[in-house]
This record gives C-alpha cells, structure tokens and sequence, in this order.
C-alpha cells in the first residue's frame, strides 16, 4: 500500500492512529512493529520476506558483536555482506520490475548496517528487545525513501513515545505538503517529461534538452522530498522526530554542497562508513581525490544498479574534487551569486547522466546541450510546450528555491493572525487539489 494511495491516506494512517491513540507504552512499540510489518505485507509479500532476512538475524548477530565475541570482526563483515547483497538484489528486481516502489529493504537494511557498525566500535548501546530493534529499522514512514536514522538518534524515542495534538497537527500539515510535492507537481512534471522527450524523438533542440533535463531534476527533487516530508509527517503523528533528508539542494553554493543537501542522512551514511574509514583528506591529493569519486560514485549507485547513476555520481565526484583541491581555499573572495551559478549548472548538466535512458544517449544529449551536437537552438513545438506549461516550470523552481520559507517567517512575524488563517486555507486547498489528482 503506497504512502500515496487513498487506501493509505484514508483507511491506513488513521485507523492506525486511532488504535495507537489507546495504547500506552510497550503496546505502542508493539503495535507500531506489526503495522509496519502489515505495510510491508501490503505491498509486497516478496518484500516482507526480504525485510524479515535483513532485520531477523541482524538481531541475533548484534549479541555476540557487542559482547565482542573473539570473531565479532568476522561476524560483522558477514552480516553487512549479507545485508549489502540483499539490498542489491532488491535493487535490480526493482529495475527488472519484479518490486514495487518504493520496497525499504535498502533503508531497513543500510540502518541495520550502521547500527552493528557502531556496536562494534562501541558507539552505541545494544538493543536488546526485538520489538525495539524492529521498530527501529521497520517503521512504515520512513521505509520508501528514508531517512536512514541511528540508533542513538531513534531509539530514546521510543522510550516514552507520546502522541500530542501538536505532533499529530504538525504530522498531517507536513505529511500533506509532501503528498502535494509528489501528487501534483511530481506527476505534473512526469507528463511535462514525456511531452519533452516525443517532441524530442521528433526533433533534437539545445532548448528542449535543456528543458527536459531541468524538468527532470524538478521531478526527482519533488519526488525524493515529499516522501521524506511524508516520512517526517507520519513519525511526528506518532509522536516519533526523524531528521530531515533534503533541505533546498538547489540552493548549494558548491557541488559539494549540494551532496550534503541532497539525501541528506544517505550522505551522512557514506561519509561515515566508508569515507571516514577510507581516510576522508589526510593522507594526499591523489589519495583524497580517489575518495571523493569512490563515495559519490557509491551515492550515484544509492539510486539504483544503472551505469547511468554511476556516472552520474563519478561527473559530481569530478566537480568536488575540483573544488576540495582548487577553490575551497578562495571561495570566500568569489561572490555568492557565482558560486550558486556554477553549482547549478553543474547540476544541470550532470542530470543528464541521471536521466538517459543509456550512457551513449547522455553522452548524445551533453553534446547538444553543450552546442556541439549541430542541434536547432529551439523549434516551433519547443516554444509551445515551454508556452503552455511555464507556469509549472515557474512554480517548481520557486519551491525549489525555498524562497518562500524565509517570507512565510515574516509574514507570522508580524501578521500572526492572519498568517494561521493564510495556512489553513492553503492547506486546505492542498488537501482539495492532491485528492483531485489522486482520483
């Protein structure tokens, strides 16, 4: 059962939080654990099957790891090994459209990850009840795309877990803006995407390439954050915080940046656990340059098994290397307006690589976009399609923008009241405009 479905939005989510309203303390963890199980079992009983192999002996391998059994070392690299083929195998049923999206066995499992990891480096304390450990890397909210939590950030949570009227308005007001992301815009943009990519099997145009791509970091942007806007909405119903996991990654100031906006807690994982432990900067240009392309090509793979997103990663990992070796050092004598030009344009380009169908298709599309194809600058259809949908492209690029936080803060600021009265209406009309969608 999708996060986006009616089924989800009107029998799933409240009927939960009806029950859980009544229980009180273990029941709560209980529950939360069979319901996200049931999720699971909804959606896919192959994927129920997968998240049971990830967590179930997870659990049991944590014991002797943090007792430091004389082969904890041995037991722990057997059980990421485990954890990281099924998160691959996960990932290509997916592409061979065996698996719905969005399946969580790579959340379930990279949070079981960093959780035996840090037991073994004595980070944390064990987990010694199931329901917890299950809780903690099952829970329905944050399943489809993250974000990946610890276990030092998650699991004090659930000591006390408490259900206010606060956390369940401020849950739905958030659990709502993501489903606008996803339902209006990001399936908008879809249609705008398959628009762009017949007028340019018909005719090849720099505009309309350009154009395609840039719609298409619209669509994984609004994408990507409304399911975690709806991850953070349905743990803070259920009175659970989970961080943030994209904040405006088109506004970074350098490519840089721009990772550590983007899948934020994804980001966090990779640096951790393989960068870190890899050397990060210290030990040379060469050595650092070969870590920078090693993660970012990691975090191109996060998105799927596709050479595309391998280049993907490796094109940003060039660019950050670029700016670690030659422009940290000078960047505060750059204007901040240039920095943020040349990230997005580096972003934009390199999206290319994201959104091909095959490398020598990206590869055909940069040259366009680049002017060396012998491409037309634009075409008649081009101009049309640009005419009649400017609106969404205006609109998308101002959310992107997250413009429109800092003015809301104002306007409170000094109209309280007739800012509450503002977002109700609007969020009402949300509500109104995702169900039309969704019907």
């Amino acid at each position: 059962m999708p996060l986006t479905s009616l089924g989800f939005l009107f029998v799933f989510l409240p009927a939960g939080g009806l029950l859980y309203y009544f229980l009180r303390g273990a029941g709560r963890r209980i529950f939360l654990l069979c319901y996200s199980l049931l999720f699971v079992g909804l959606l896919s009983p192959l994927c129920l099957l997968l998240l049971l192999a990830v967590t179930v002996p997870d659990y049991l391998l944590a014991k002797p790891i943090a007792m430091a059994h004389p082969r904890a070392h041995a037991i722990l690299l057997a059980a990421v090994a485990k954890d990281i083929a099924l998160a691959v195998l996960c990932s290509v049923l997916t592409e061979l459209g065996r698996l719905m999206l969005p399946v969580g066995i790579t959340i379930a499992a990279f949070t079981s990850v960093g959780y035996l990891i840090d037991l073994y480096h004595m980070e944390c304390d064990p987990i010694d009840d199931p329901i917890r450990y299950g809780v903690f890397c099952c829970f329905f909210g944050k399943l489809p795309i993250g974000p990946i939590v610890s276990a030092q950030q998650f699991i004090p949570q659930l000591e006390h877990l408490q259900m206010t009227a606060e956390g369940i308005t401020r849950g739905m007001v958030q659990f709502l803006r993501g489903l606008a992301k996803i339902v209006i815009l990001a399936a908008s943009l879809q249609q705008l995407i398959t628009q762009w990519e017949t007028l340019l099997s018909l005719q090849v145009t720099v505009l309309g390439t350009w154009l395609h791509v840039l719609c298409y970091i619209f669509y994984i942007y609004f994408t990507l954050s409304g399911y975690s806007d709806m991850a953070r909405g349905t743990g803070a119903i259920f009175g659970l915080d989970l961080p943030e996991n994209f904040h405006h990654p088109l506004q970074s100031s350098s490519v840089a940046d721009f990772f550590g906006r983007f899948n934020i807690s994804a980001n966090r994982f990779v640096r951790k656990y393989v960068y870190q432990a890899l050397g990060a900067e210290d030990n040379g240009p060469l050595s650092t340059s070969v870590n920078i392309l090693l993660i970012t090509m990691l975090m191109g793979l996060w998105y799927g098994i596709n050479l595309n997103y391998l280049v993907w990663g490796a094109f940003l990992g060039l660019f950050i290397i670029f700016e670690v070796l030659y422009i940290e050092r000078h960047v505060e004598k750059i204007p901040p307006y240039l920095c943020r030009l040349y990230t997005f344009i580096a972003i934009l380009i390199s999206f290319c690589w994201y959104c091909g169908s095959s490398l020598s298709a990206s590869a055909a599309s940069l040259r366009v976009m680049l002017g060396l194809g012998g491409a037309a600058a634009a075409n008649q259809s081009c101009l049309y399609l640009l005419q009649t949908h400017w609106l969404l492209l205006l609109a998308s690029a101002y959310l992107c923008s997250g413009a429109a936080t800092p003015l809301m803060v104002r306007f409170t600021r000094r109209w309280p009241g007739l800012s509450h009265a503002v977002t109700l209406v609007w969020n009402l009309i949300l509500l109104a405009t995702s169900l039309a969608f969704l019907l």
